[in-house]
């Protein structure tokens, strides 16, 4: 059975369902915008990811998996401070590369963990953590890190 935009029995069956008849009205209201939407995401998709400056080279989850410590993060302190507050080891890592994405936390500024995450990435941004390149693991100064 196919869906069709213009039927009003096809649409309120599912978030789903009407997610896929809002597209395939755009699609046909607007091919041209459509057309770019999908060359845009066909130039995203063949970018190799150590290329694209939107992701960090790894994810928290793998890198927890693939390392003893975290002293082997290059963001090491943020890291571990988004980490032992209970944030999610992934989002946790796109923060400690100094992404404010405090919106994968949660869309509610209410949040305590939300909140959280923004005091710590504040007193990491106060202190100029993210304009200085990572610093070797011998190099890393105990006294400069934030808690």
């Amino acid at each position: 059975m196919a869906l069709d935009y213009k039927n009003p029995n096809d649409w309120g069956r599912s978030p789903l369902t009407d997610s896929a008849l809002r597209k395939q009205q755009f699609r046909a209201e607007n091919p041209e915008e459509w057309a770019s939407m999908i060359s845009a995401d066909i130039e995203a998709l063949s970018t190799p990811i150590f290329e694209s400056e939107d992701y960090p080279p790894f994810t928290g989850t793998e890198f927890l998996a693939t390392h003893e410590t975290i002293d082997d993060h290059p963001y090491s302190a943020a890291f571990g401070q988004f980490l032992g507050n209970g944030i999610d080891p992934d989002i946790a890592n796109i923060l400690a590369f100094g992404s404010k994405r405090f919106d994968l936390i949660s869309d509610d500024f209410d949040d305590p963990i939300r909140q959280l995450a923004t005091r710590i990435y504040s007193r990491f941004e106060d202190m100029g953590y993210w304009d200085e390149l990572p610093q070797e693991s011998s190099d890393i100064d105990y006294d400069n890190i934030p808690y």
